[in-house]
């Protein structure tokens, strides 16, 4: 099931993506300086900005330059650039919250990561709920919620589960 969004769609729910691989109206396909972005960090794979609307004292968003809709589009192919995303994040704001929107709870439909540094806003402290769950065997996974780590997403992948908003199977 596809939640509505403002990206045009194919008749087979695919993004239409121009030549240069972005999608038309997407607003983070067109992150720039030039665009009226604070970018602190690019290269080929990402870009990482500082959120318009910070929900904490310090707010990074990393999107990957190739248009992936959302958490729920995430594939096992898509491991490596998860780990970029983390690491780069890791890298920016050492000890940081991670993670990712689960829509209908994203704004945005491009991927983006959210790199946030305490204190949080009354907002932020709401907005961005981890949710752990463990597993039997001790094995550790996704709770309920709207929010994922890039270390969960990347287990919910490896066990072959699609990301969604419930928990995931140990």
């Amino acid at each position: 099931m596809r939640f509505l969004s403002c990206i045009p769609r194919r008749s087979d729910g695919e993004p239409l993506l121009d030549a240069g691989g972005a999608v038309p109206g997407c607003v983070f396909c067109g992150v720039s300086k030039e665009a009226g972005f604070d970018v602190v960090f690019e290269d080929d794979e990402l870009v990482a900005f500082r959120d318009r609307w910070p929900r904490a004292k310090e707010h990074v968003l990393i999107i990957p330059r190739a248009h992936i809709s959302t958490v729920r589009d995430l594939e096992l192919s898509h491991i490596p650039l998860l780990a970029s995303m983390a690491q780069l994040g890791s890298s920016l704001a050492p000890g940081a919250k991670q993670g990712f929107h689960i829509p209908p709870f994203s704004s945005v439909h491009h991927l983006h990561l959210h790199v946030l540094v305490p204190p949080y806003t009354l907002l932020g402290a709401v907005q961005y709920p981890v949710a752990w769950r463990h597993g039997r065997g001790g094995g550790v996974g996704k709770g309920w919620s709207w929010f994922i780590t890039p270390e969960q997403a990347v287990g919910m992948l490896e066990r072959g589960q699609r990301i969604g908003v419930g928990p995931s199977r140990a």
